[in-house]
């Protein structure tokens, strides 16, 4: 068991299995939850968790086909105490109408696989790779659950920008903002935040980089302040 990232609550993970990254934590960071919020490949709940810790009014739903990380999450959600906020459901995103009704969520997060299989890049594991869901199983699940005009947020590889976009507008959601990450200020970027609209509005802002470790590999005071909040 362990902390969850600038809170105080406690998250179960299998750190044989998979375990939460930054990138986790830089999307429930960029993420605005509204009153009803569900957070897509949720896995153990990490982000699931630091929304319900940030945004203390809204009701959460975690999703996710991951038997043992659903059964994980439930744990953290009990030792939490926060069952009457928080929920970890067992979904087939690519079957989303089974679970819930059109048009329940007010916004959405989603930290997706971000390897696409035809591309042959060496990855043990699938939980990485675009192999039981898909960007258009994603952005198809978004347009069923979400009211006209809510937000998704999503984290990704800048390699599959283009991809997203297209995908995305296939179910008349768009790109609103843009934030690349990057590891070092002379580097190029490795991860992007995305915010889209269920809306056919298009246009999007492209926002300020943001920089994850000093030259001397210490976090940068941005990511201290995502990172550790007033731990």
């Amino acid at each position: 068991m362990d902390q969850v990232s600038g809170t105080n609550f406690y998250i179960y993970q299998d750190k044989d299995d998979f375990s939460f990254g930054i990138d986790a934590v830089l999307l429930s960071d960029f993420t605005k939850a509204k009153k009803n919020h569900i957070d897509l490949c949720t896995g153990n709940g990490i982000v699931a968790l630091r929304l319900a810790y940030l945004y203390g009014d809204a009701k959460i739903v975690g999703a996710d086909i991951d038997h043992k990380a659903i059964e994980l999450f439930k744990k953290s959600i009990e030792i939490n105490k926060l069952d009457e906020r928080v929920k970890a459901m067992e979904v087939d995103i690519r079957e989303i109408e089974k679970y819930f009704k059109k048009n329940t969520f007010d916004s959405l997060s989603v930290n997706p696989p971000y390897l696409n299989p035809k591309d042959n890049i060496a990855s043990g594991d699938y939980k990485r790779q675009e192999l039981l869901l898909n960007l258009d199983d994603i952005a198809r699940a978004a347009s069923y659950l979400l009211k006209p005009y809510s937000k998704i947020f999503m984290v990704h590889r800048p390699a599959r920008l283009v991809d997203i976009i297209l995908s995305f507008k296939k179910y008349d959601i768009n790109l609103r903002k843009l934030r690349a990450i990057k590891p070092f200020a002379e580097k190029k970027s490795n991860m992007i935040l995305l915010e889209l609209e269920k809306s056919e509005k298009e246009g999007f802002d492209y926002m300020k980089e943001l920089i994850v470790y000093n030259n001397d590999g210490s976090y940068t005071d941005e990511v201290k302040e995502i990172y550790y909040g007033n731990e």
